[in-house]
């Protein structure tokens, strides 16, 4: 069995910098080839994500949970963030999203602290998976998630509807559900 990396991983391992740079040469090589071969989708697709990847960096918009100090920096960076703080509940109700915010965080008080890794599975209510968070991070302080995302993808999953979302934590090899909840936007005015 080939220790290759599968293309999205590889993928995954350039745009993110985590290659090589002697690694990173060789992929742009093999982009070209395929290009040049009659691939040039798949350039033009890595391209894209790449241009997508350098906007959504450095506005949080990669960052799966995250921490107060990453809040301040994109507070500081002068980004309409919106902070939504609600009380963990088994239903809450979500404010609307200001009509001019860029970013909407949502500061989950959870203590994940001790836990080797979280992932978050986000579902409709009868069940059916959304979405599947995994390893994401949370604050080293005090263990709580801050959620960054960016305001056009909040607003469509506003328009979802009631969310249920499970948090489960992997602790010495075993893993345990933290917390469910079920989450709905109020509709903006």
């Amino acid at each position: 069995m080939s220790n290759a990396p599968r293309p999205f991983e590889a993928l995954t391992d350039y745009v993110s910098g985590g290659m090589s740079e002697q690694d990173a040469a060789g992929f742009e090589e093999e982009l070209f080839a395929a290009a040049a071969a009659g691939s040039a989708d798949d350039a033009a697709f890595v391209d894209r994500v790449y241009l997508i990847t350098q906007y959504l960096a450095p506005r949080g918009g990669l960052d799966i949970g995250s921490s107060r100090k990453r809040v301040e920096q994109l507070l500081a960076a002068g980004l309409k963030v919106q902070v939504i703080d609600p009380e963990l509940a088994a239903v809450m109700q979500m404010p609307p999203i200001d009509p001019d915010t860029e970013i909407v965080v949502t500061h989950f008080r959870l203590d994940l602290r001790g836990f080797d890794s979280v992932d978050v599975i986000v579902a409709t209510p009868d069940g059916t998976e959304l979405k599947t968070f995994r390893e994401i991070n949370w604050d080293p302080e005090d263990g709580s998630v801050y959620a960054v995302c960016e305001a056009p993808l909040a607003r469509i999953s506003a328009q979802a509807g009631r969310i249920i979302s499970t948090v489960i934590g992997t602790r010495a090899g075993q893993k345990e559900i933290i917390a469910r909840f079920e989450s709905f936007t109020t509709p903006a005015p």
